[in-house]
Parts: structure tokens; sequence; C-alpha cells
């Protein structure tokens, strides 16, 4: 039975950085003002990567980073018995896109396989397991007959207009209305990062799970690092980049227009101007981070509609569980949720390449404190394995994630009118909230689109 042992590269670059607009920069020195083609606000997935692609272009970039390393949520945990654990996208599609970006930096990639033995289905709240048969067999063949009829899913830009009704439909009465409720399920574990999966618009269903990923899982044809270590191929990137990425920064004002774009940035080794000729964004697109870049009207009618999930990613150990099992969270009952628990919810566990160590999903409707979040995960593993003594050993709140708008927003032109936002006051943008929910789709628009538009 295929389920969801396997979640592609879809948690991309997310996290928040601070802008404010209007800086004042002439108290600047030579030495403390970096000119570049093209700044780039993020160093995730998409930052490091479209870095890159238009640094081999031939344009000179800057990157403003918050943490301390390139990647974004791709992170990678070495454990003590030195293996290298992944805690963010693990694998990616078979796409030219990932083969060339790894071959960039002489990476081999190889077919990916979950690490585990097994998967147990098992009720969080009482730490049973679920009976066979309780969960029907997915038929993957019947839901890719009904996402056959939305060959345009892969990028919002192609999307038609009008959008189709049913891609409006909360993907509970999607599944009821094509009678796919035997993949319900799985489905809903694939898109775990976008809250209340029945609830939501089923266009963002059917883009995590469009046809490219669910193909990929079927024929196996997912590709990993040879050393199965997802961040390397980051590193290289920062490596490449040298003091052209300014980690650890964030940018604390800006102005934009016709002519250029200004920023003023926090870094380690003081405040540096970047006067640069564009501007790229990777930030997610939620008002907290783009309001302080001095949004204008239109902008901000855009960019306020956009709300978002909660979403965690954990690494733990003497955890008590059975070695090498991977553990998904399922009630008894099928109801109206497909047995998929309520949120908030640690969905599921997964055994990692170390044998002790395990990596565990948690999703919430709302961003929550991380002191909730972890007390909910300890105490459902120790549901799971009573007597245990979990330890958190690594924890990332991988949000703002599942970000959306509402199906009425949807069917007026939101989306039409968020790509016309490309390329205004010498400003781009890319990431899962723009483009595709996949690292394979982001970075073929990046090589297809972005860095043709952006080097013109």
């Amino acid at each position: 039975m295929i389920r969801a042992n396997i979640v592609l590269g879809t948690l991309i670059s997310w996290a928040s950085y601070g802008l404010s607009d209007s800086p004042d920069t002439s108290s600047f020195s030579a030495a403390d003002t970096i000119h570049r083609d093209i700044a780039i606000i993020g160093g995730g997935s998409s930052g490091a990567h479209a870095a890159i692609r238009l640094k081999d272009a031939g344009k000179t970039v800057v990157v403003i980073e918050k943490q301390a390393q390139l990647g974004g949520h791709v992170k990678t945990f070495t454990a003590s018995s030195g293996v290298r654990v992944n805690y963010g996208p693990s694998n990616f599609q078979n796409s030219t896109a990932v083969v060339d970006w790894f071959s960039r930096f002489d990476i081999p990639v190889v077919p990916y396989v979950q690490p585990g033995v097994g998967d147990k289905y098992v009720d969080f709240t009482t730490g049973k397991e679920i009976a066979n048969g309780t969960l029907p067999n997915p038929d993957f063949g019947a839901y890719l007959e009904v996402l056959s009829k939305f060959p345009y899913l892969e990028d919002y830009s192609h999307l038609p207009d009008p959008i189709p009704e049913d891609l409006l439909l909360p993907f509970g009465q999607f599944v009821e209305k094509y009678n796919i409720q035997s993949v319900a399920y799985t489905i809903a574990q694939f898109a775990t990062s976008n809250g209340n999966v029945f609830e939501q618009p089923t266009l963002y269903i059917l883009k995590v799970a469009d046809i490219p990923y669910i193909m990929g899982i079927i024929n196996g044809e997912v590709l990993a690092p040879a050393t199965y270590d997802a961040q390397s191929v980051f590193q290289k990137a920062q490596d490449d980049l040298g003091s052209d990425a300014l980690l650890r920064s964030t940018v604390s004002s800006a102005t934009r227009s016709n002519t250029g774009v200004s920023l003023v940035v926090n870094t380690p080794k003081g405040r540096k101007l970047i006067k640069a000729s564009k501007l790229l964004v990777t930030a997610p697109p939620m008002m907290d981070n783009m309001k302080p870049l001095g949004l204008d009207q239109r902008e901000s009618g855009i960019f306020s509609k956009f709300q978002s999930k909660g979403f965690y990613s954990v690494l733990l150990n003497q955890t008590g569980l059975a070695k090498g099992f991977r553990y998904y969270n399922a009630k008894p009952a099928a109801d109206n949720t497909y047995h998929v628990p309520q949120l908030p919810v640690l969905q599921f566990i997964w055994a990692t390449k170390d044998v002790d160590t395990y990596w565990a999903w948690y999703t919430s409707v709302n961003e929550l404190p991380d002191a909730t979040v972890k007390a909910s995960i300890i105490k459902d593993f120790k549901t799971l394995a009573p007597g245990s003594n979990p330890q958190i050993m690594v924890f990332s709140n991988a949000g703002p994630s599942g970000i959306s708008v509402t199906a009425d927003e949807i069917k007026k032109g939101f989306y039409k009118n968020l790509l016309s936002l490309q390329g205004y006051r010498n400003t781009w943008y890319t990431g899962y909230a723009w483009i595709s929910d996949h690292s394979a789709g982001l970075w073929n628009y990046t090589d297809k689109v972005l860095v043709p538009k952006m080097t013109q």
C-alpha cells in the first residue's frame, strides 16, 4: 500500500525578514556600500538557487539571509552517531531542473529510498494501532484520472480564467463529488502543511499532489544526493557566493523605484547599504514581511489577502518507538475527515538514517507558541511508548506555511493580480506562494522564466 512514505521538496524557504521603507542612505561610507545588479532577500531553496543561476548568467548578486546558512528549511542535523539526518525537504522530483542544480556542484544523485522498515497506523491519542483494513487502499489511478481534468496546476500563471468551480470547492466536497475517498487520507499526508486539508480550496491541495508528484511516487522517480544530505548542495552554493551571501543579516529599510532599489541591511559587521538595479524577494508574501517594503496601495491590496497555517518539524531521540518504523496518526472512525485527526496535531513520525533519531511533523491552523507544540509532541510520544523519555534534539518552526487566499478571492482573479506584480517597481518574486509547491517547479521557473526576465 502506497501511503505518505515520501514527501518531496515542498518545504521551500519560509522566513521573516525585517523590512521598512525610506532608508537614510547619506551616512554610509563607500566601504559600507555594496553595488550589485540584483539583491535577493532570502537565501532558502528558491533564493540560493536563483542567486547561483543569475550569477552564472553574468549578473552580480548579493543575498540577504537571516539564518546562519543558506537553504532555508532544507536542513540537516548531525546525530551523535555522525549520521547526517534531514528534517526538511530530503528528496526531489526527477526533473531537468533538479538534475542540473545538483550537477552544477558536481553532486551525484541517486534514487531516493525512504528510511525505515515499515509503517504503523496508530491513534496517537490512545497509542493503539488501527486495525488492518480500516484505511482504504488508495486508488491513485482514479485520482490521476480526476487530475487530468486540470492539466495546468503546476504553475499559477497557467490557471484558466475563469477558474473552474471544482477548484474552488472545499477539498472534502471535491473528494465526495469525484468519489476519491480512498486517497483522501494519503493526500492529506502529502498536503500536511496546508492546515485543515478538507476545508481548503481544492486548488491548493491538487497543486501539492499534482500529476508529476504522484507519478514520481508511483514510479519511484524521486532523487536525493548520494549522501542523502539535502543541505549539502546549499553549502556548495554558499561557498560559491562567498562574501556575496550576507548571513545572519536582515533588511531594516528599503526604497524601490523604477530606477533601482536601496536596502539598509543589518549584518554581523554592522549596517550596510545595498544599491541594486533589481530586487528579488523570496520571503513569504505575508504582510508582516511585505508591508515594511514600502508597499503602495496596489501591492498592499494584494498581499493583505494572504493567510497562513502553522507547521513544525522536529527531531527526537530516546523515543522508545519500534526501531525503523514510520508512524502515521489516524482516527479509527472515518467521519468527514477520512481518518485524519483534527488539528492541531502531530501528523506523523518517520524513522531516519540514524536508528535512534525520529523525525516528527506537527500542523496547526494558526501559529502556536513553540512551548505548546513541544509539549504536545512529547505527550504523544509518551502515549505511543509508555515509560519513554523522548528528548527534542532539533525544533524548527517552518511557518508561515499553507499560504493561501479564500475561494472567493481566487474566483475574483487573485492570482492574475498577484502575478502582475512581477517586475513592478523593479521587484520580482518567487516561492511556493507564487509558482509551485515543489522545488522542482520553482527551480524550473527560475531557469526558464525568472533568469531570462531579470537579465534583460
